[in-house]
């Protein structure tokens, strides 16, 4: 195999296997080499630049996505705070600098005393709306009266008694006491009344009458037609929780509190008035 035979002299043979065996590490050589070049990294600066081959090389392999500027974890974000910002200890955090003390909720009590303080001078709050009495207080039932053909009649103001009460005689400054209007048809057959709240009233005045201190229809006249048929001596009852301070028509200004004193409290409906009934705030 090693010995050249044909009719070539011997060196014609071995030229040709020089040739041949040179050719192919040559083209081995010029594999490797192209190789090298395609995935070597690029020069760094200063450097001789890229073959032609190996620039070919890089336009056509795959480029990875780009991120976006948000999700670059080179680019700065804004939405956040600084490292530097949100390590960097407090002066309450530093060795031997008091820790500030925590934010508590006011105590009950303290509320309660803004609360006071800030309505002390506002106006009337809208629970000062008279309202039917509930239970109803009326008495027991009455013998039947035979109602006319065409109906009840109007109720005039002869034909109503009026009346002025109060849960207690006797109250200390700050209760809140009941007052209490009273309706009743006197007559002996039913009529027909509009009861309104817009319509009444129950008001507090000075022991002697001369000063109007309170009035139901100060801080709430809430008009709603209230037509209702008055049975004889079956009494209608309405009720108004009174805070204990004074009122003006509006309900503006400052509504100081009543102090301890005699008083009275009286009714009307229109212009049917009750009389006084007499009551007392005690220290």
């Amino acid at each position: 195999m090693w010995e050249p035979v044909g009719p070539l002299p011997a060196s014609v043979y071995w030229r040709r296997r020089w040739v041949a065996i040179v050719s192919a590490v040559s083209v081995v050589a010029l594999i490797v080499w192209c190789t090298v070049l395609i995935v070597a990294p690029p020069a760094p600066a200063g450097e001789a630049p890229p073959t032609l081959v190996a620039t070919l090389a890089a336009q056509t392999a795959p480029q990875p996505a780009s991120p976006s500027p948000a999700a670059s974890p080179t680019s700065p974000d804004t939405s956040i705070e600084p490292v530097a910002q949100r390590t960097a200890p407090t002066s309450a955090q530093q060795p031997g600098a008091a820790e500030p003390p925590a934010s508590t909720p006011p105590s009950s009590s303290a509320s309660a005393a803004a609360t006071t303080a800030s309505t002390e001078g506002m106006p009337a709050t809208t629970s000062e709306e008279v309202q039917v009495d509930v239970p109803s207080r009326s008495a027991a039932p009455a013998t039947p009266v035979p109602v006319p053909a065409t109906g009840p009649v109007p109720c005039t103001n002869a034909m109503l008694f009026i009346g002025a009460e109060i849960d207690r005689a006797e109250h200390k400054v700050g209760e809140r006491p009941v007052l209490r209007l009273v309706v009743m048809n006197s007559s002996e057959q039913p009529c027909v009344r509009d009861l309104d709240p817009a319509r009444q009233e129950i008001v507090v005045w000075s022991s002697d009458g001369s000063s109007r201190l309170w009035s139901s229809n100060d801080c709430s006249n809430i008009s709603r037609p209230d037509l209702r048929t008055l049975v004889p001596g079956q009494p209608i009852t309405f009720a108004v929780t009174w805070v204990g301070r004074t009122s003006t028509p509006g309900c503006a200004g400052a509504r100081p509190q009543v102090p301890a004193g005699n008083y009275r409290v009286m009714t009307r409906v229109d212009d049917a008035i009750s009389n006084p009934t007499h009551f007392v705030r005690v220290p």
